[in-house]
């Protein structure tokens, strides 16, 4: 166990960072502050784009996913790989609207096309989904702090906004970047070094060998998940609208695909390690999988490491946390209560009032719940809904009334089925993405041929 003094300076060491390299920002507009000036280059953007990716959650739930269904685990990062390629023609035409018109947010995109009424809908889906995300960061990082130092996980839960708050307070997007580009070089470094150093013990089933053992069902909804992720994110969005040109979009997101595949293979590793030194039970629990692998990457790695490894945690905690806090400000502050004719100062004065709102309600989310299973795939389903939405419009199937009904649906039916799996298996299945992609799919498609026959008939 980690002297408690020790996480406490990690923690405070991550704080002061993030202040010194947001003061090297300039502040002078909203732009400024907001998107770093629209003037990111190819490193900086890669940088951020995967730091983002390696949050904590996909340390501990990809790898658990690893312990339970071996290397077909891995169809979820194939699916991302998948996802940043096919991702870049829309980005390239995000873009270049984003120039024109100049959006901060996934939401203008969608009050460009629809006005600010229907897009509201949208950001009413999207804050649900990135509170619940950043909460879930809060509680992933309590637990770790918990299990090494014996913090108590409420005092951590608070520990680690406050150290996300205090930087994006000096230095905005900016902060958000540069602590990106730090926090995933830390982490890449450290996982090679987990990889290389982990005691090994015991035998690795055969069957988690096997590329289809997740089933047929899961294997397409991890693809499903990995592939439209990009499509459905704001995070995403918003590192388009950062970056300088059109060159850096779809090198930032080339280059990306391949990083994903480097990241696949060690975090594939660890889970398979995870399973051979702690064997599973029979009826194995997603929150099972997740203290096996907090072990792994606690107990397996030799003492003189886990310094590292805790950083690497932090690092993944929040490198993530701290790009989902600065979304959710400005969701509020361009979205849900826009003014456009404030001053810089005083628009970035809100934003920074938002940050502070934004993570305690937050909090107060982390305080209440206490587990992180089933947690991460409910909120990531729901969130991809939207997808489904973009695709149409994106093809020129253009209709607000089927924008609002398709989001509507699928988050009482998403939430529905969740809450019914959970009191029914006890367990979340990943396989609840086909419900928020097929409702929204559904909803949509049925919507708009109403509406089409409608108009030809009248």
């Amino acid at each position: 166990m980690i002297e408690s003094n020790t996480l406490i300076g990690v923690l405070i060491g991550f704080t002061v960072l993030g202040i010194l390299l947001g003061r090297m920002t300039s502040k002078d507009s909203v732009d400024d502050f907001a998107l770093g000036g629209r003037s990111l280059g190819f490193f900086p953007s890669l940088m951020t784009l995967s730091g983002t990716f390696v949050s904590a959650v996909t340390l501990m739930v990809y790898t658990s996913f690893v312990y339970i269904y071996g290397i077909s685990a891995a169809w979820i990062f194939i699916g991302y790989t998948l996802g940043f390629l096919l991702f870049i023609p829309f980005a390239l035409k995000l873009y270049r609207l984003s120039i024109k018109h100049k959006f901060f947010t996934l939401t203008d995109y969608f009050v460009f096309r629809y006005g600010r009424k229907t897009a509201r809908w949208v950001i009413g889906v999207i804050f649900v989904w990135y509170v619940g995300l950043l909460s879930t960061q809060l509680l992933v990082g309590s637990n770790l702090l918990n299990e090494l130092g014996g913090i108590p996980v409420n005092w951590a839960k608070l520990g680690m906004l406050l150290s996300v708050m205090v930087y994006l307070l000096v230095g905005g997007f900016g902060s958000v970047v540069k602590t990106d580009m730090f926090q995933f070089l830390v982490i890449f470094l450290v996982l090679i070094l987990v990889t290389l150093t982990l005691n090994k013990g015991g035998e690795v089933p055969p069957e988690m060998y096997a590329p289809f053992n997740a089933g047929p069902v899961n294997i397409i909804a991890f693809l499903l998940l990995g592939i439209l992720t990009p499509f459905a994110t704001q995070d995403y969005w918003q590192k388009v609208f950062s970056m300088k040109n059109e060159r850096v979009v779809k090198q930032s997101f080339g280059v990306g695909a391949g990083v994903n595949i480097l990241l696949t293979v060690a975090l594939t590793y660890v889970g398979l390690i995870a399973r051979a030194q702690f064997p599973a039970g029979e009826g194995v629990t997603n929150e099972h999988a997740e203290m096996m692998v907090l072990r792994t990457f606690t107990e397996l790695v030799p003492p003189e490491f886990q310094v590292a490894v805790l950083i690497a945690f932090f690092a993944a905690i929040l490198s993530t946390s701290d790009t989902y806090l600065f979304l959710l400000s400005l969701n509020v502050t361009n979205d849900l209560f826009p003014n456009k004719e404030e001053t810089a100062g005083a628009g970035i004065k809100r934003i920074r009032w938002a940050l502070v709102g934004v993570g305690f309600f937050a909090l107060l989310i982390a305080l209440f719940f206490q587990r992180i299973e089933d947690i991460v795939v409910t909120f990531k389903a729901l969130g991809i809904g939207i997808a489904p939405v973009i695709f149409f419009d994106w093809a020129g199937k253009h209709h607000k009334q089927s924008v609002v009904r398709a989001l509507l649906v699928m988050t009482v039916v998403c939430l529905g089925v969740s809450i019914y799996m959970m009191s029914a298996q006890g367990k979340i299945n990943p396989a609840i993405a086909f419900v928020s992609i097929g409702t929204s799919s559904l909803v949509y498609g049925i919507s708009y041929l109403v509406r089409k026959k409608d108009k030809e008939t009248a």
